[in-house]
């Protein structure tokens, strides 16, 4: 037999590695004695949430690229460049050049570091 309980410290660890992994999404384990319980939490449900519900809204109203950005930003400000060129069909440059504007306009603003900040839309 493996070393006993050497499987909650790789779950631990694979969750914490994960980009979009946060301190309240860390897995609950539980036991009541004769059951175990594991809880995951799924690390993409903001991610996936924010791209619905924006692209629902862009087929809607056909908005500009500007508003689409905006709304992607304020539904999940956590994400990077190359989730939000994935989410609206446009290349990482053209992204890249979008968010400059909006940050010399101060549309919007970046708040922590680069790997883990996120992004604020005033």
């Amino acid at each position: 037999m493996e070393r006993r309980g050497s499987g909650f410290k790789k779950i631990l660890d694979a969750y914490e590695a994960e980009e979009r992994y946060k301190e309240e999404l860390k897995p609950v384990f539980y036991t009541d004695g004769y059951n175990f319980f594991l809880t995951l939490w799924n690390l993409n449900y903001a991610y996936d949430k924010a791209q619905n519900k924006a692209q629902n809204k862009a087929q809607k109203s056909m908005m500009s690229d500007r508003e689409h950005l905006l709304l992607l930003l304020k539904e999940n400000p956590s994400l990077t460049q190359v989730e939000l060129s994935e989410m609206m069909n446009k290349s990482r440059r053209a992204i890249q050049m979008l968010m400059k504007e909006l940050l010399d306009e101060g549309v919007i603003e970046r708040t922590g570091s680069k790997k883990t900040g996120s992004w604020l839309v005033k």
